[in-house]
């Protein structure tokens, strides 16, 4: 960081990760709160039009409709989020993208009432639209 008058300055990549840091978290939040209300619309309305999702199984999604569809499906099956969290431990500027990776732990009941620990790592991509919001372009579970 550079100092003109004895105060730090942001570079130009740190203020653009401090500034979509704050949608990112948000998101991540959001996607637990909606998932817990059985709403697939959105949780998944981060993602751009175009976004790809490869799911733990390998199951690769293309699109943000058949991401939503996929977690429609998982609910319609009587699958719900119980709590947990999706935390990024890094985020990293390149070109016109962020890298975020993270893990998550997620506490799941299924359609019999069973409880269901998950938990892994994750990558996501992202983009800036032309009207300045970061959208989800790629996200890969592990």
């Amino acid at each position: 960081m550079a100092s003109i008058d004895g105060h730090a300055q942001m570079s130009n990549e740190d203020a653009v990760l401090a500034g979509a840091r704050h949608t990112i978290l948000s998101v991540n939040a959001d996607w637990v709160v909606a998932m817990r209300a059985g709403d697939a619309h959105r949780a998944t309305m981060a993602y751009a039009r175009d976004a790809i999702f490869v799911a733990r199984d390998g199951r690769v999604l293309t699109g943000r409709e058949e991401i939503e569809k996929f977690a429609a499906e998982k609910m319609a099956r009587g699958t719900t989020l119980v709590d947990g969290s999706l935390d990024d431990d890094g985020l990293q500027l390149a070109g016109a993208l962020i890298y975020e990776w993270g893990h998550s732990a997620l506490k799941w009941k299924t359609a019999d009432g069973k409880l269901q620990s998950t938990s892994g790592h994750f990558l996501t991509v992202w983009r800036q639209t032309s009207d300045a919001h970061w959208e989800i372009i790629r996200n890969l579970t592990l």
